[in-house]
């Protein structure tokens, strides 16, 4: 499955090369190392075109003045003692702070990887970086600022410092302390987050005739009741990973980075779902799941009324599996003009709401939920 392509497409990321999975060993070193790989071939793509460089303000005695002369600095010394005056001028410098981002960057990447043909690989990146001070802890802020400093003439880095924070966060809090400490063989990326961005974005940009808002609070769900309410607490209101907009109604839609069609449904998923269907007009709610089976199909789950002489009809889970190979060929080539179309049915396909009306004698049901 080319996880590189998803990884790009969800984080805006360049489309450099593809990456070969034999290449990339992330069965045996994790999603890191997949990571790691794709930031090499950014920053082999910045070093080809050249280093970004920056204009750095400079305060120098100069014997062949320019730029602008210090006269204070003059008046300070009694005047003109040598054959050299105090200038400030500008010089063009690779060495600012977007670049010792990156180096910084490749300096962590190679301590995080266990694959050492990828290390050696990252190591000779990282040295061709000699004029650029070296930042021996990187922070947040420091990507902040590289990122913020971007402008039209520097947005080529914008891809492999979105990289180096997505390593950074897989690092947790302690970004960078020992070696030892840094290189582990597992990781703390959230696929449920990632796999989220990257449905938003792809039901963002292909959903014809409605659109999605990302965690939209469901409001009068949950109250307390008046006057039993001593602590004044808030009541909690739930917050779906994406409202569904159609024909002035809502709809709710959870994502899962878990293959539900071979590790079944956590009953306490379950338990979410069936308040976003029940707070929903359509009576519906869906849960969309990542998987690698191509006989992965859509099952429903009835949520009934627990008494038999209840006028009210039954509301509706479906699960609905996203074949990730099937996506990835979507999306790859991005700009595929003949893909379009066949993007914009797979998309209304994910967020269907329709249900199907239980035949008599059917084959045997599966259990609604098991726990993990």
């Amino acid at each position: 499955m080319p996880l590189s392509t998803l990884l790009r497409y969800a984080y805006g990321l360049r489309d450099v090369s593809v990456i070969d999975e034999t290449r990339t060993p992330t069965t045996h070193h994790g999603l890191h190392d997949l990571l790691i790989a794709m930031l090499a071939d950014e920053v082999e793509e910045l070093l080809h075109r050249g280093l970004a460089n920056r204009y750095i303000s400079l305060s120098e005695k100069l014997e062949s003045p320019r730029g602008k002369i210090l006269i204070d600095e003059l008046a300070r010394q009694g005047g003109i003692t040598e054959a050299r005056l105090s200038c400030q001028h500008f010089e063009r410098h690779t060495d600012w702070h977007l670049n010792q981002a990156l180096r910084a960057g490749l300096d962590v990447a190679g301590r995080m990887t266990e694959d050492r043909e990828l290390r050696r690989r990252v190591h000779r990146l990282a040295a061709m970086f000699r004029v650029v001070k070296q930042i021996h802890r990187l922070e947040v802020g420091d990507i902040d600022k590289a990122e913020r400093s971007l402008t039209r003439l520097t947005a080529a880095n914008a891809s492999a410092l979105t990289i180096i924070r997505l390593l950074r966060i897989m690092q947790g809090v302690a970004f960078e302390t020992t070696v030892d400490s840094s290189r582990t063989p597992g990781f703390l990326f959230d696929m449920n987050h990632f796999f989220q961005r990257l449905l938003s974005r792809f039901l963002r940009e292909n959903l014809t005739d409605r659109r999605i808002m990302d965690e939209r609070a469901i409001g009068d769900v949950f109250a307390y009741s008046r006057g039993a309410n001593p602590k004044g607490r808030r009541a909690p209101k739930p917050r779906p990973d994406y409202a569904l907009f159609h024909a002035n109604k809502v709809a709710f839609i959870d994502a899962k980075y878990r293959d539900i069609w071979e590790k079944g449904l956590p009953a306490e998923w379950l338990y979410q779902l069936s308040i976003y269907a029940l707070g929903s007009p359509f009576h519906v709610s869906v849960l969309l799941y990542a998987t690698m089976a191509r006989e992965a199909r859509d099952e429903q789950i009835e949520i009934r009324q627990p008494v038999v002489w209840s006028i009210s009809g039954p509301a509706y889970v479906i699960l609905r599996p996203v074949l990730l190979p099937r996506l990835a060929e979507l999306l790859h080539p991005p700009q595929n003009p003949g893909l379009a179309p066949v993007r914009r049915h797979f998309a209304d396909d994910l967020v269907n709401l329709g249900v199907r009306v239980p035949a008599a004698g059917g084959p045997k049901r599966r259990r609604a939920a098991t726990r993990t």
